[in-house]
């Protein structure tokens, strides 16, 4: 018969109290055979059974039938104690718990910590990734209880570390963080940079001090000294030696730096490793390593150590054999053998336990575990819980993801906390999953430390260097004073930037004392009281946040070394109230509810103020620029983050595949399946190439990369894909970021051969029916048609929130319309003031003029001088000049050299009240500026001599007709029609004939913009036309004449670019500048007149063309076409009117053809959301008419009324 020994523990055994036990309830004893062997309970159906016959268990009440030989007293505890230490001793061994993905190896590990604890047997050691630390203490705490503290603990390989030097000594060393480490590396370079050969500059650049830090860690890590890169430099010669030799340099130069008074924590394990005999750790411990791959040098030589001292070694690795099997496990099995290799140099024993599949997971699961990365022809038949879905685009995708959540929380009861969403690359879809989860109310939390560098305060210290250091760029300004703590608030910030882009002030600007004069709406502004007002606030601003920033600059300048740089951006920030501002904003967002957002502020300013002491402590008296220490500063605050911590454990957790290690996660949704993410393309090597990798293994160092890597990559793919216990879902992307065509990574297209699934399109009208948000959205655009998904959504709201489907349906309905009549006066006033630009804009959409005229709404662009500057520019040369000339007598009156002199007078008037002297302005536009005025003298000649070959006058130069009392419509409409005339005509010439006067308009253009009848007809190019009409009717008043319409003109305002071949034919030349010089118009069909507009019968000028002598062609017109071009005008301006006092902003534009259409350069596009066909609005097609059928369509009209 089997006989059992109960052993009571120390605290039980004086009472011998009955052992009762609860239903589930470990019992607080141990159970051994008779040569003290221990036997494990195995739990089933909640039982705890100690036998392998279910009839011998632990009942609920009782021990049942289990027959007690014998009660141990605390001596005999003591005896078998002493007896399993000794045999332990003996045994020290390594273990290996290997299996496939899902086999129970941290279940096992965890259940023999658990037993452990419960019989009071301490040193139990579970060591796991850093990253994997806290799930791991979740689960073992589950299982133990709160005797753990007790017994066991969850460390990393850098937690043992803490421990250890806790007992032998070394805790108190100040290990570096990753910005001192980076201050070490500046430091040591500027020691040693004269001796290098390919790294010398490095000494001042910020980014390769970051490299040769990345590549000394991967040395470290892989136990490499100074020593044997040397060694290693002889065998390899040319550029690799030389590289190989700076390394050592730099890695002794390093060590140096950070050995004054500190540590360097990528040396911590191989202290570690040396400390681990005289730690205390020794046979009476077990050690378990769990969730690692393989190891890297330092870490191998950590568990070497361990087992050196005696302690027993679980190891926990996810392989399928030792001596053979799959290729993705190979980094796996070489770390397992090479240990192995190390117990039979000790002599110790070793054992390998395989664990097989429980069954715990979802058969067809466990299949696509077994047959991922299998060459079998594998197939599954049956039911999988398999979900392979394609997507438009990485929100598709995401939106996907989130109805799959709520679909399993409703329909499967599961918990979120039982979902996670991995991503390869996570940080490319942080941003858009974060928004489309909070969108559907899934609550989402994203294992993560935010980049230091994005938040306000670093972003203020990197712009203020950029400013300083890069001549004061107005993007970096603008951005500065924008991140809220540059002593500006939010108006400020908007009325000061907006004025500094529009001029583009860079460093002299703000270096001068002088109030800034340029005016606040760009050239051409009128400098009245409100924009002197706005100028003096601006400049009052400008000051407020220059002053801080040019002390800054001054000291920076004035700063020789780390040191003083330090100092100058410690008094940079109290010049700011830099903690002040900090805490305010702080609590302003408690205040707000924001409390995670408040918690980041204040560790802001804490991290900030430590990199800089480190920076003077560790830098010290090394010789520094401004602009070097800036780079280095803000290098170094990027390597620092902000911790985020959730504000609720039930959420769906997401993040990158190293960050699932959850073995609790039931379902899976893995974003992203594409080969371009599984696996990822290879990141840049850093500073060895993969081949000087292979030249280096050659060479005795091996650190790694190339296939190993691949391997790696692999193995993460397959760790993570196998966690889910339910139900797996992976998606992908047609298309990437910049629109680059994706296909299924290759796990997806063997998950769909494996278990013959069609991959099937993301349907997002039914993801949309999930979550109330979305839904909305959805039943929205069923009321504008849609398909079955839209008008469930839409039957949904009706019943459901009627109220809320009626304003939504209310809003659908609601086109562009029209304004009140109230509205339209208030924003166009009580009589419409009409001005060619009006009509044209009207003409062009009516939405358009109501942005521009109604709105006032203006781009925000900077005060270039661009082709409407330089328009601007020559009808003030134009005009100047030749009013002048008027005053000396007329252009006939005045030489050449007079003329260029007049000229020259009013570019240097333009200079001084436009351009401001040209301060603030760079060479380049002088230069520019200079090119222009040479074109400005051309187009004065081009202008004289047409007026010097011409009878006509100037009489008027910029008329205003909104200042012209005499010059209001002649016959005012009523009502609806009513309107007044504003705008600027060019220049009106006349002539003066048999006691009448003949007016021509001219209109001055710097394109190539001609006179077009078509034009007119459609209700646009009215400009110069409609001043003449009314100079017709009201001009003899103002002129004491009858007035008679001569004509139009508009007249090139731009020196012409002529093509001509390489040897042009005498002549050719001024015959091809002739005819793009030539003006265009309208001409009263009249002899006399022709004659008049310019003499001689080389006609170079007048806009017809002749024939044997005579005029010919449509752009003559007689007195009653003259009279049909002002009836259709006036019935243009009147239908105008009225439209707008009846508040139509309608979105008409008109449309020629794609080169040529109103939303073509539309500055309202952006606002305007016009779909040709839809909500009732169209485009206006304009076909071009010829001047025959523009004449005959407006003779038609006239007989109509």
């Amino acid at each position: 018969m089997f006989r059992w020994y109960i052993l009571i523990p120390r605290r039980r055994a004086a009472s011998a109290s009955p052992l009762n036990f609860r239903i589930g309830e470990r019992p607080h004893c141990s159970i051994f055979d008779e040569n003290f062997k221990r036997i494990p309970p195995v739990c089933k159906n909640n039982l705890y059974l100690y036998h392998n016959w279910a009839s011998y268990s632990i009942g609920a009440e009782n021990l049942g039938n289990l027959v007690l030989l014998r009660l141990f007293q605390a001596g005999d505890f003591d005896k078998i104690d002493k007896k399993e230490r000794k045999e332990n001793r003996r045994n020290a061994m390594l273990r290996l718990i290997i299996g496939r993905a899902g086999t129970g190896k941290t279940a096992a590990v965890i259940k023999e910590i658990a037993r452990s604890v419960a019989l009071g047997q301490g040193g139990r050691i579970l060591i796991v990734p850093e990253q994997y630390s806290h799930e791991a203490e979740r689960e073992l705490c589950a299982a133990c209880g709160d005797r753990l503290s007790l017994y066991g603990e969850v460390l990393s390989f850098t937690g043992l570390a803490r421990r250890v030097e806790a007992t032998v000594g070394g805790g108190a060393a100040r290990y570096l963080d990753k910005g001192g480490r980076l201050l070490c590396m500046a430091l040591a370079l500027n020691n040693i940079s004269a001796r290098l050969r390919v790294y010398p500059s490095a000494r001042a650049a910020a980014e390769q001090q970051s490299l040769l830090l990345g590549a000394l860690d991967e040395l470290k890590a892989a136990c490499v000294t100074p020593e044997q890169l040397e060694q290693a430099a002889e065998s390899c010669p040319g550029a690799l030696g030389d590289k190989l030799r700076d390394l050592a340099l730099i890695a002794g130069a390093y060590d140096a730096a950070a050995a004054n008074g500190r540590a360097d924590p990528a040396d911590r394990l191989s202290l570690l490793a040396g400390r681990i005999a005289q730690s205390g750790i020794g046979p009476e411990n077990h050690i378990y390593v769990d969730g690692f791959t393989d190891f890297t040098r330092q870490e191998q030589q950590v568990l070497e150590a361990l087992l050196k001292t005696g302690a027993e070694l679980t190891l926990c690795m996810t392989l399928d054999s030792l001596s053979g099997g799959s290729e993705i496990y190979e980094l796996s099995r070489r770390s397992c053998r090479k240990l192995l290799a190390f117990c039979r140099e000790l002599g110790q024993e070793a054992e390998t336990e395989l664990l097989e599949a429980k069954g715990e997971k979802a058969e067809a699961l466990a299949f696509f575990a077994d047959n991922m990365f299998s060459y079998a022809d594998a197939g599954f038949a049956g039911e999988a819980p398999i979900l392979l879905r394609r997507a438009e685009s990485m929100t598709a995708e995401c939106e996907f993801a989130a109805a799959r959540a709520l679909a399993l929380v409703r329909d499967e009861g599961c918990r979120w906390r039982d979902i996670a969403v991995a991503v390869r690359g996570f940080e490319d879809y942080r941003g858009t999953l974060e928004s489309v989860f909070r969108y559907y109310g899934v609550p989402l939390f994203t294992a993560r430390r935010s980049e230091l560098l994005s938040k306000p305060l670093p972003a203020l210290i990197a712009g203020a260097y950029e400013i300083v250091d890069g001549g004061w760029d107005v993007d970096e300004l603008i951005s500065f004073m924008y991140t809220g703590l540059a002593g500006l608030d939010r108006d400020e910030c908007d009325e000061l930037s907006g004025y500094i882009y529009r001029w583009q002030l860079r460093a002299g600007a703000w270096e001068r004392r002088e109030d800034w004069r340029q005016h606040p709406e760009g050239y051409g502004g009128v400098y009245d009281e409100a924009a002197e007002e706005r100028l003096a606030r601006i400049n009052v601003l400008r000051r407020r946040l220059a002053e801080p920033l040019l002390n800054f600059q001054r000291r920076g300048k004035l700063a020789a070394t780390a040191a003083e740089q330090a100092s100058a951006l410690t008094m940079f920030f109290e010049e700011l109230k830099l903690p002040a501002a900090l805490e305010r904003r702080a609590l302003s967002l408690e205040a707000a509810g924001r409390e995670e957002l408040a918690g980041e502020y204040r560790q802001l300013w804490d991290i900030t103020v430590s990199a800089l002491e480190q920076s003077a402590s560790i830098l010290g008296d090394m010789e520094m620029s401004m602009g070097t220490f800036g780079k280095l500063f803000t290098l170094m605050l990027s390597k620092y983050d902000v911790g985020i911590i959730p504000v609720s454990l039930d959420r769906v957790s997401a993040g990158d595949f190293d960050r699932m290690r959850r073995r609790s996660i039931k379902h899976l949704i893995v974003l992203g399946c594409s080969d371009d993410r599984l696996p990822p393309a290879e990141e840049a090597p850093g500073v060895f190439t993969q081949e000087e990798r292979r030249l280096l293994l050659e060479a005795g160092v091996d650190l790694g990369g190339g296939e190993s890597e691949l391997w790696r990559e692999f193995s993460l793919i397959y760790n993570c894909l196998t966690l889910p216990s339910r139900s797996l879902c992976m998606t992908y992307s047609l298309s990437g970021a910049e629109g680059e065509l994706l296909r299924p990574a290759f796990v997806f297209s063997r998950a769909a051969a494996l278990f013959g699934i069609e991959e099937r399109p993301a349907d997002l009208n039914m993801a949309r029916l999930s979550a109330p948000a979305p839904a909305l959205s959805l039943a929205a655009h069923s009321l504008r048609g849609g398909g079955a998904a839209p008008a469930a959504a839409a039957e949904y709201f009706r019943q459901a929130e009627p109220d809320r489907f009626e304003k939504l349906a209310a809003a659908a309905r609601m086109s562009r319309g029209r304004l009140s009549p109230a509205a339209a006066e208030s924003l166009y006033g009580r009589r419409i003031k009409l001005s060619a630009s009006k009509i044209d804009k009207f003409s062009a959409c009516k939405f358009a003029y109501f942005c521009q005229y109604g709105l006032k709404a203006k781009t925000f662009t900077p005060a270039e001088f661009t082709p409407p500057e330089m328009g601007s520019f020559m009808h003030f040369i134009l005009e100047k000049t030749a009013r002048e000339v008027k005053e000396r007598g007329g252009f006939r009156a005045v030489s050449d050299g007079e003329l260029e002199e007049i000229t020259d007078k009013q570019v240097q008037a333009y200079v001084s009240g436009e351009l401001n002297d040209f301060r603030e302005k760079s060479p380049r536009f002088v230069y520019l500026f200079k090119r222009l005025c040479a074109d400005a003298r051309q187009i004065v000649r081009d202008m004289a001599g047409e007026l010097r070959r011409s009878d006509f006058e100037p009489l008027d130069f910029e008329l205003d007709f909104s200042k012209a009392a005499e010059l209001s419509p002649a016959e005012p409409g009523r009502g609806e029609e009513d309107f007044g005339l504003t705008g600027i005509a060019d220049r009106v010439d006349g002539w003066v004939h048999e006691g009448k006067l003949y007016l021509r308009v001219v209109d001055y253009k710097t394109g190539k913009k001609k006179f077009s009848l078509s034009d007119v007809w459609y209700g646009m190019g009215l400009q110069m036309l409609l001043y003449l009409f009314t100079l017709q009717a009201r001009g003899a008043e103002r002129y004491g004449m009858e007035i008679v319409p001569a004509g139009v003109m508009y007249v090139p305002a731009r020196n012409a670019l002529l093509q001509m071949p390489r040897n042009p034919e005498d002549g050719q030349a001024r015959q091809k500048q002739d005819e793009e010089l030539r003006r265009s118009g309208l001409v009263l069909d009249d002899g006399a007149l022709i004659e008049a507009w310019e003499r001689g019968e080389d006609k170079r000028y007048i806009p017809i063309k002749f024939k044997a002598g005579k005029p010919q062609g449509d752009s003559l017109a007689s007195m009653e076409r003259l009279g049909l071009l002002a009836g259709h005008i006036r019935g243009c301006l009147e239908k105008m009117a009225a439209e707008l006092h009846r508040g139509s902003i309608t979105a008409d534009p008109y449309y020629r053809s794609q080169q040529e259409n109103a939303c073509l350069n539309c500055d309202y596009y952006d606002a305007c959301y016009f779909s040709d066909g839809e909500n009732g609005e169209s485009c206006r097609y304009l076909p071009k008419l010829s001047d025959s059928k523009a004449w005959s369509m407006m003779e038609g009209e006239a007989e109509n009324e």
